[in-house]
């Protein structure tokens, strides 16, 4: 507790004669007391790496049906997901010791499949079935997807009520308790849009070693991201209709067509609270539902 004291009280801590005896032990024991910050904007002291399985499979239009499929099975690491001060010195726990940071990255998605298709049906002139005097009403018209489907992104757990001196890592994360399973339950379950439901478990993780007054005794356990855990699963759909009507010439079409987001209303656990202590730390809420429905008409020439 003596880094928060006021240097007034100890001093024995002054750095030189006429410095701000109302700044903190802790500051006046910096390598520059005179500053308050000290910062390099693009520290080039850290690294990432991303490995990957990729499989793409493609159908070009063929009998009025092409797709475009892909899956990917991914690991990113690294020791900041930004760059810029921002991102360098507000997520550590150690300035000495930046391995503390390396963990999976925030945008890691293990496993992501992909799938947009085509299919011109197959009624109208020239088609397969025509229509005859149907075909301007009934033919020509174009059906379209896009399929997102992935698991969840990783999970941090934070922290409050630490009063970290000046000069130290602002990023003291909890610890996580060994042997303790970390989830009751999975991320993707059914859960209330009111009634929080438990997802993490509380016993798992504990607040770090502290003072009464709040000063953190050591860094603690918890990585970045948590390695082997991941939030709910992301699963979307668009699906699309559209029909072209020739004009005066060959070349200008009239257009008119639909899309639809979220045709089957998926809803998705989201996370309620992270923060370790917290009444709610660890429970999800149901979250999206909403189907959205778009028009559109346009004219190419």
């Amino acid at each position: 507790d003596i880094l928060n004291d006021p240097v007034s009280s100890h001093p024995q801590y002054l750095p030189y004669a006429g410095f701000p005896d109302g700044n903190t032990v802790s500051q006046a024991m910096l390598p520059y007391p005179q500053y308050y910050g000290v910062e390099e904007t693009f520290p080039y002291n850290t690294n990432s790496n991303y490995n990957a399985l990729q499989v793409t499979v493609t159908r070009h239009m063929t009998k009025g049906l092409g797709f475009l499929a892909g899956y990917t099975w991914s690991k990113a690491i690294g020791y900041v997901d930004a760059n810029g001060a921002a991102s360098y010195y507000t997520v550590a726990q150690d300035y000495y010791n930046r391995g503390l940071e390396r963990s999976v990255a925030s945008f890691n998605l293990p496993q992501s499949f992909k799938l947009t298709w085509v299919y011109a049906t197959p009624f109208g002139k020239g088609q397969r079935w025509d229509l005859h005097w149907a075909n301007p009403v009934l033919g020509g018209w174009q059906l379209t997807a896009i399929h997102n489907y992935s698991t969840g992104f990783p999970v941090s757990v934070s922290q409050s009520g630490l009063n970290i001196p000046p000069g130290f890592a602002f990023g003291i994360r909890p610890d996580v308790v060994s042997g303790e399973p970390l989830t009751v339950g999975s991320a993707s379950q059914r859960v209330e849009v009111q009634s929080p439901t438990q997802w993490l478990k509380p016993a798992a993780f504990a607040p770090s070693p502290r003072t009464d007054a709040g000063t953190p005794l050591r860094v603690c356990t918890a990585p970045r991201y948590l390695p082997t855990l991941r939030g709910p699963a992301i699963l979307s759909e668009t699906f699309g209709i559209a029909k072209k009507f020739t004009l005066h010439k060959e070349d200008q079409f009239f257009e008119v067509g639909a899309s639809m987001t979220n045709p089957f209303k998926r809803t998705t656990a989201q996370i309620n609270d992270l923060t370790v202590g917290d009444a709610e730390f660890g429970t999800l809420l149901q979250g999206g539902g909403d189907r959205v429905l778009q028009l559109h008409a346009r004219i190419e020439f």
